[in-house]
């Protein structure tokens, strides 16, 4: 067999494959998150959410949404610059995140088991 056939049928096999793979990665809604920044977000988006007091009276008051939060955790942008990471209880890190025409800063205390938000500004 010729390398023009060998190299036909690994072709065929590697389009097939990778067509299989395609359809079942795409029902399972894998991620593959690789980037600091995605795998921090992710992190962080798995736990559970705690607030401190004075950003709990945000919410309470609508001066923040909770769709906001959920939005900067899935689509935000860490300032690994301005983030405190070196810390060996829990890191902290700054999300920026645009959201409905507003700006928003979020600064989370990223523990073992619990995300909390400690200070939010909205530009």
């Amino acid at each position: 067999m010729s390398f023009i056939h060998r190299f036909a049928y690994f072709l065929v096999g590697g389009i097939l494959g990778s067509i299989v793979v395609y359809f079942i990665w795409g029902k399972k809604k894998t991620t593959f998150c690789y980037l600091p920044n995605c795998r921090t977000l992710k992190d962080i988006r798995l736990k559970k959410r705690a607030f401190v007091p004075s950003v709990q009276e945000l919410v309470n008051n609508n001066e923040l949404d909770t769709a906001a939060i959920t939005d900067a955790y899935l689509n935000g942008s860490v300032d690994f610059s301005k983030s405190k990471t070196k810390l060996k209880s829990c890191k902290v890190y700054l999300i920026e995140n645009n959201y409905n025409q507003k700006s928003y800063e979020f600064l989370v205390e990223n523990c073992d088991s619990i995300a909390i938000i400690k200070n939010v500004v909205i530009k």
